[in-house]
């Protein structure tokens, strides 16, 4: 704590440390705190519970942490990170008859404040707006979409200086933007400079304020479309609003129509993680944790491991966990694989189940889209989703599921054979599409056909993976490159294959059996457990289907291939034998899980070779 800290309190009379008997010397300009008043002072401040240093930092009453104000605490305030929407937000409030007032505003209003200025502070920092020692009662949390807000804070230079004043108070690391050049450079070093810089505080103003707001909403969202943050709205009016508020639904609507920001995006996450990864993958947890989604295909894999933020050095600040930090340095596990993959998007998208459906686990390259096929006349639901497992279906009502097994080795090169048809399958319908001596229907044709070969196996690669995978691994030599890459902490593209393999639903033909599609599974459930062989899915489907009275029609096969991948022979033209044996020593429950269900599948490919 500084002098001018303790000064401020002795001016604003902070009565609750009566007891530590802290004089102000009123005879000098310095406001000077005597030593023994400092000490008494710190530990009055050190005895409070650690998470009252947040309160500390914020201009909201926190009774318990002894946080007051001058005066009776009113009003509420909405902040988050600069160019969130506050005018709007400002000028909405005051149409429904508020005194609510801006941070440009000459003064703090009766009712309350939008203001990122006021979301985060730090003695000893110059606040660029009005100051109120009044605190207020609640705060709130306004987001806006990282894609539009991040480059709007980067490029607007139409108010002060923002940058000085929140480095003040967060942590934003060593940048080669000053606080002169950060709004005025023209290269594009510098622009990148100053993406990074709207990045860092979008994640550290938005995560300071959601430590201590009673609730958080989208900017986007104030219209009569998302009735909730209307609500959020209108119960901020009706509890703050003074005698000349008019907290009327039918006004509120239709003011909350006026919102200037339907912007498109300006930047995209693929930028974003290229100037500042761990902070994009921050902004990424930020934004699925308010509610909203990130495309599937913009995931980092560091976004599944979190991030924390504390104070250091009196500075707010984030950063990811050590062991997100180094995820794609370290060695390929199955077990960074799973969590990287963020498994819970299976639960989140799942429909509702009741206990008479019977649903296969999606076990990519066993067949798993023939079962899904299967499946879907007798349960009136298509699932096929490589992310879900049979403990999440089961959990969440399910009745029975099916899993079907194959050789890891044999579902690795069936996975390799299926990515390089899809691959030659595109550069194909490309270049007809391109070719001026096809017709419109031959052009829409070739469209719904690839269209058809992907969704044949939705979610085996995602096309953000997808377009990073093919830019470094030719998929002439896919098999021998990628997986080397996968093995080798040493090999210059470890650190691609490991983003490209632990991104969701990426080269799913990697997801194990025994640690993700059986994982959690409690013996209850075991008995509504069937296991098939791929090598013998029709055979073995007949007798699931009369097991379980379900009729099906099991003469279904969409597996194929163009190679058997289950002939050893096979697999050493795709994979090398060293390559083969990681995999069978990464994989090595899986193996051991299948030749306990399937070992009648060897002697059958055996016999085929």
């Amino acid at each position: 704590m500084t002098w001018r800290l303790f000064s401020l309190l002795c001016i604003l009379g902070a009565e609750r440390y009566a007891e530590t008997e802290i004089t102000c010397d009123d005879d000098t300009d310095s406001g000077a705190v005597s030593d023994a008043s400092l000490l008494q002072m710190n530990l009055k401040l050190n005895s409070l519970p650690p998470a009252c240093r947040i309160w500390q930092h914020t201009y909201i009453l926190n009774a318990s942490c002894e946080h007051f104000g001058l005066g009776q605490a009113a009003g509420f305030l909405v902040s988050g990170a600069s160019r969130s929407g506050t005018r709007f937000l400002t000028q909405l409030f005051q149409g429904l008859g508020m005194n609510v007032s801006h941070h440009s505003d000459a003064a703090r209003g009766a009712d309350g404040a939008v203001s990122w200025i006021h979301g985060l502070h730090r003695s000893g920092c110059t606040v660029p707006s009005w100051q109120s020692p009044r605190f207020f009662s609640k705060a709130f949390l306004m987001l806006r979409d990282p894609l539009k807000q991040i480059p709007s804070r980067a490029e607007s230079t139409d108010d002060f200086d923002w940058l000085e004043f929140a480095r003040c108070a967060a942590d934003f690391g060593p940048t080669t933007a000053t606080a002169d050049t950060a709004d005025t450079a023209d290269t594009a070093d510098m622009a990148d400079d100053r993406l990074r810089l709207a990045l860092k505080h979008y994640v550290l103003q938005n995560s300071f304020v959601e430590k201590y707001a009673e609730k958080s909403f989208w900017v986007e969202d104030v219209n009569a479309h998302h009735p909730a943050t209307l609500d959020i709205i209108h119960a901020i009016c009706e509890e703050f609003g003074s005698s000349h508020a008019h907290c009327n639904d039918v006004k509120l609507r239709k003011l909350s129509g006026a919102l200037p920001i339907h912007s498109e995006p300006g930047v995209k996450w693929p930028q974003l993680a290229s100037i500042d990864r761990p902070f994009a993958a921050m902004a990424q947890i930020l934004t699925r944790r308010h509610g909203k989604d990130v495309a599937v295909d913009d995931q980092l894999p560091e976004m599944a491991w979190g991030f924390d933020c504390d104070f250091h050095n009196d500075l707010w600040s984030c950063a990811l966990p050590p062991e997100a930090g180094s995820l794609l340095d370290r060695s390929f596990s199955l077990q960074d694989m799973i969590r990287s993959k963020d498994t819970a998007l299976c639960a989140e998208q799942l429909p509702p189940l009741n206990g008479s459906m019977v649903l296969s686990v999606s076990v990519a390259r066993t067949g798993s889209e023939t079962l899904s096929q299967m499946l879907a006349e007798s349960s009136g639901l298509h699932l096929h989703d490589h992310q879900c497992n049979a403990h999440t279906l089961l959990e969440h009502g399910a009745g029975h599921v099916i899993v079907s097994l194959r050789h890891p080795v044999s579902r690795i090169v069936s996975g390799m054979q299926w990515h390089t048809r899809l691959h030659n399958l595109s550069l194909s319908i490309e270049a007809a599409l391109n070719s001026s001596n096809m017709s419109k229907i031959s052009k829409s044709q070739a469209k719904a056909a690839a269209g058809d070969d992907e969704q044949s196996d939705n979610g085996q690669l995602s096309h953000g993976a997808y377009s990073l995978q093919k830019e470094v691994f030719s998929f002439d030599d896919f098999n021998h490159s990628y997986v080397d890459a996968l093995r080798n902490t040493s090999d210059p593209n470890h650190r691609i294959a490991l983003d490209v393999q632990y991104r969701p639903y990426s080269n799913s033909i990697f997801m194990p059996v025994v640690d993700f599609y059986m994982k959690g599974v409690t013996n209850e459930e075991l008995s509504r457990v069937s296991f098939v062989c791929t090598c013998t899915l029709k055979e073995d489907m007949d007798r699931v289907s009369n097991e379980l009275n379900l009729n099906l029609d099991t003469e279904i096969l969409t597996h194929e291939s163009v190679s058997s991948s289950d002939d050893p022979e096979v697999q050493l033209q795709w994979l090398s034998q060293r390559n083969i044996d990681w995999i069978r020593e990464i994989y090595a429950a899986d193996e051991a899980f299948y030749l306990q269900h399937c070992s009648h599948c060897e002697s059958i490919a055996n016999q085929a070779a």
